[in-house]
């Protein structure tokens, strides 16, 4: 396997993620779902996986969103995908003639005034092509609700009005919305606000990190892969992993890092990658700020204060890990704060991954998030 920063690997190298296909799949037979993770976790890769591993009877199509524009564009986009689709129907192509361009795209500009109405005959066509349900990923969902969060369109609450009454338990259509952060901030911050009917029936997953020992493997299978030597390999591997939070872009990430060196890795050479990383927290292809900033500017007051308030304590401790007991301890020096509000708290950035919660302690989310945090906040 070759290390790449972008996490975009082959299907058959993707390492410990069958059963989070699996969940994923039992729950989209029901109906549709949220799935939400920090950016490098491989939402979108667990996406792909269920695409080529669909039920029989389930096709699924993939729509990247982010950077997408208004609602014209994302109905332009959905449309694209099933018209790419290599299997299509003379009834889907007849559904799309109307809205192709003079190169053959489906053009935003010719589905302005109603853009909806040819989702809607686009997407009924397919499913009268094919007896099969269709599933369909709606990647960087809430990047796109962001954008359009600063335009008041009714054409959005359209566009999510008719995708709810186009899929759901009673219909052949699924829809997989992936989100980088908790998408109800995101939705409170949409005006007009949007039909609720569509959010509230989506079952809520997280994509949770790779389990320790599949984010060794990973690393260990990059090394191999790259040709990379180590005094002691699997001990390399274990800590690389857990530095990176198991989180599979960061490890690729420092795998490349290993790679441009071509140099054998020595001890010391791992804190040194860590190192690095945050000196720039701009710079390719870690990005660190650009990978922490969806998470943190969302959270709203008051909450904002006693969140960052936490992430420093865990950041600042000398164990790196801390109790709750402690942490309000500590926040109690700045201000008068129960338990309870801090457990909320802790809760929301443990489901955003910042904070795991291992044997009782808090710990911050992998060393280079705690490095990067350090960089953000302190220096």
């Amino acid at each position: 396997m070759q290390a790449d920063p972008s996490g975009a690997v082959e299907l058959g190298e993707v390492i410990g993620r069958e059963a989070d296909v699996d969940r994923l799949w039992t729950a989209l037979v029901a109906g549709n779902v949220i799935l939400t993770a920090r950016a490098g976790v491989g939402k979108t890769t667990v996406a792909r996986l269920a695409i080529a591993d669909a039920p029989t009877g389930w096709t699924g199509r993939r729509v990247s969103l982010a950077g997408v524009r208004g609602p014209a564009a994302a109905s332009a986009a959905i449309i694209e995908a099933l018209a790419r689709d290599p299997d299509a129907g003379e009834t889907l192509r007849a559904a799309v003639a109307s809205v192709l361009d003079g190169a053959g795209h489906v053009s935003a500009n010719k589905l302005e005034g109603d853009p909806t109405s040819a989702l809607r005959a686009a997407i009924e066509a397919q499913l009268d092509d094919r007896a099969v349900g269709l599933m369909l990923v709606l990647d960087d969902f809430d990047r796109f609700l962001s954008d359009a969060a600063t335009e008041e369109s009714n054409d959005l609450v359209a566009l999510t009005k008719s995708l709810a009454e186009l899929s759901g338990a009673d219909t052949r259509v699924r829809l997989l919305l992936i989100s980088n952060t908790h998408i109800d901030r995101t939705l409170a911050r949409v005006r007009p606000p949007l039909s609720a009917s569509l959010f509230e029936r989506c079952a809520r997953m997280t994509l949770d990190q790779l389990r320790p020992e599949a984010g060794a493997r990973l690393v260990t299978s990059l090394l191999l892969g790259e040709s990379i030597t180590a005094r002691d390999r699997a001990a390399l591997a274990r800590s690389l992993a857990d530095d990176c939070d198991h989180v599979p872009r960061w490890i690729h990430c420092a795998v490349a890092h290993f790679v441009k060196r071509r140099k054998p890795i020595v001890d010391g050479d791992l804190e040194r990658c860590m190192v690095a990383a945050v000196a720039d927290l701009d710079r390719e292809p870690w990005a660190l700020r650009r990978e922490l900033s969806p998470v943190l500017d969302e959270y709203e007051q008051p909450q904002r204060g006693i969140a960052f308030s936490v992430l420093d304590q865990l950041a600042l401790a000398e164990e790196r890990t801390l109790t709750l007991t402690d942490v309000r301890r500590q926040l109690a020096m700045e201000t008068t704060i129960d338990e309870d509000a801090v457990r909320r708290v802790v809760s929301e950035l443990c489901d955003d991954q910042l904070v795991a919660e291992l044997g009782g302690s808090l710990q911050f989310g992998g060393e280079l998030l705690r490095l990067a945090w350090l960089k953000l906040r302190f220096i």
